[in-house]
């Protein structure tokens, strides 16, 4: 299927998926080598003892330099260089828009509250979904070694530090993510099924599996839907990301907040809600949603009705879109 807003240079949605996957491969290959070269640079350690040192504290910057280099040519570089392939303005494509008004701000701050109750709820519900005890065991060896690299990496014991991780995994992962999977994975599919759901379902799952945590799937793929929600009604991708920033951004926060006061039990600000609460959460949210839609499509009229130029492919036309 060939596409037909005047933005596209008439690339099929297959060539397009076929190009952002080679660009990520490429991204992968290119930032793993970037990344093995600041780390030799930075810290004089051999390659080969590299993913033990990493955990250490003493290379903590390397460690965060790495980290800065392996989201931007992961999550950023293949996108922008495929909006460049495939559009004639790609900062439009990907999102990079101004028209946020302060109503789409303060509802998507009342999701993001709500968004913790819910991701509590789902914690506690994937961890009594029943799976085979050598699954079981296989995902705990995952999780105790994902818990000990985002140890080494969250290691916030100084002001300094929570200034650092804020930007490096709160910030940066917030806007290069929210740039791969909602401007480019959701974009994709957006417009090759001609309409939201199925698009912001696939890439939530996605989304999800790449974070490659099986007790914290059903949390990221909602976080997922919730951003991709965000996105495709308003159209923007600083929303977004803001989003997303916020949401990692107190839960650094509060691990600093853990660290300062010497607690020993440093726990997710999400963890521990009961189901009841996931439920209620959930209603509220959808409700906060239908404003956003509301306020997102009337800023897009008002825009539009001072002399915006009108958007060559405006999902919000489409029947499916309204439903």
């Amino acid at each position: 299927m060939i596409i037909t807003d005047r933005n596209s240079k008439n690339f099929s949605y297959l060539s397009q998926l076929g190009i952002l996957i080679a660009l990520i491969g490429a991204g992968m290959v290119i930032g793993s080598i970037v990344s093995v070269i600041i780390w030799i640079m930075m810290t004089g350690r051999p390659i080969l003892a590299m993913a033990d040192d990493m955990l250490k504290p003493q290379y903590y910057n390397a460690v965060m330099a790495i980290q800065v280099v392996s989201t931007f040519f992961l999550f950023f570089l293949p996108v922008y260089v495929l909006a460049l392939i495939c559009y004639r303005k790609p900062a439009k494509f990907i999102g990079f828009n101004t028209n946020i008004n302060y109503k789409q701000v303060f509802i998507m701050l009342g999701i993001l509250i709500l968004t913790f109750p819910l991701s509590g709820a789902l914690a506690e519900l994937n961890k009594v979904i029943p799976i085979p005890t050598a699954w079981a065991t296989k995902f705990k060896i995952m999780e105790n070694s994902r818990a000990a690299q985002e140890a080494a990496l969250i290691n916030i014991n100084s002001f300094p530090r929570y200034i650092i991780s804020l930007i490096v995994i709160g910030l940066l992962p917030g806007l290069f993510e929210e740039i791969c999977f909602r401007a480019g994975i959701q974009n994709i599919f957006t417009r090759w099924f001609k309409g939201p759901w199925i698009a912001i379902i696939i890439t939530s799952i996605v989304f999800s599996l790449v974070h490659i945590s099986y007790y914290g799937f059903l949390v990221r793929f909602a976080l997922g839907v919730i951003l991709g929600l965000v996105f495709y009604y308003s159209d923007n991708i600083w929303l977004s990301a803001l989003f997303h920033f916020l949401y990692n951004g107190l839960q650094v926060t509060a691990l600093y907040a853990f660290t300062i006061s010497g607690a020993k039990d440093q726990k997710d600000i999400e963890e521990n809600f009961p189901l009841w609460a996931g439920v209620a959460a959930l209603v509220l949210i959808i409700y906060l949603f239908i404003q956003f839609k509301k306020t997102s499509l009337l800023q897009r009229a008002k825009v539009k009705g001072d002399d915006f130029p009108e958007d060559d492919f405006d999902f919000h036309k489409w029947p499916t879109a309204q439903s």
